[in-house]
């Protein structure tokens, strides 16, 4: 019986030393490859080839940031001056501010002026418009028509002061003519230089010895 009981002991310290031992930690097998041939590029994932053409545009720009800032390469504004009533006249001043050093273009401008005045009336219809013709030329004023609603014209006069006078004989006919504004498109010229700070006086001189014209800051064409 006592060896029965020794005999269990050995069993029961045998399995608990067993089942500590499996309880243990199991360290990794590792397993040690030979080197790639230098001539072998690594696998590179999608998300890993866009972060890196994002950086090297990133450092593109910033470096053309550095060299060239916004603006360099043009003016943000020019100058223009004028008006110059004939191309000849601009050819002169043109060549003036090549001799400054100051490269323009011309530009050519077209607006519409007033010129004159003219004598108009408008008649009810046709047959009344041409009657009143009739009238006004025993008078010894001009009338013809013009446009499509039987409106007739006095005549176009650079002086309000003849215009009033052929306005007076028509009414003393008892007609009610009217005066109107005469306007006529123009042409002026410009010459468009490029924003130079450093030529703003000779500019302004330039300018001040001729009083009919001015400078006008502009957005470069």
């Amino acid at each position: 019986m006592r060896y029965v009981i020794f005999l269990l002991v050995v069993i029961n310290c045998a399995y608990f030393s067993w089942q500590v031992f499996l309880d243990g930690p199991v360290k990794p097998v590792q397993r040690l490859l030979p080197p790639l041939p230098l001539d072998v590029r690594r696998l590179v994932t999608i998300q890993e080839r866009d972060a890196q053409q994002s950086t090297s545009e990133t450092r593109k720009i910033e470096g053309l940031t550095a060299t060239q800032p916004p603006g360099a390469v043009m003016p943000l504004s020019c100058q223009a001056l004028g008006p110059f009533l004939a191309q000849s006249e601009l050819t002169k001043f043109e060549k003036r501010l090549d001799r400054l050093g100051l490269t323009a273009r011309s530009q050519t401008r077209y607006q519409r002026e007033q010129v004159g005045y003219t004598v108009l009336l408008t008649s009810a219809g046709y047959d009344e418009a041409l009657q009143n013709k009739r009238r006004l030329e025993k008078e010894d004023i001009t009338a013809s028509f013009i446009g499509v609603n039987n409106t007739l014209s006095l005549g176009a006069f650079r002086d309000k002061s003849r215009a009033e006078t052929i306005l007076a004989r028509a009414q003393a006919l008892g007609l009610h003519p009217r005066i109107e504004p005469g306007y006529a498109k123009r042409s002026t010229y410009w010459l468009v230089i490029h924003g130079h700070e450093d030529q703003d006086e000779s500019l302004a001189g330039l300018t001040r010895k001729h009083s009919g014209l001015r400078l006008e800051s502009m957005a470069c064409p």
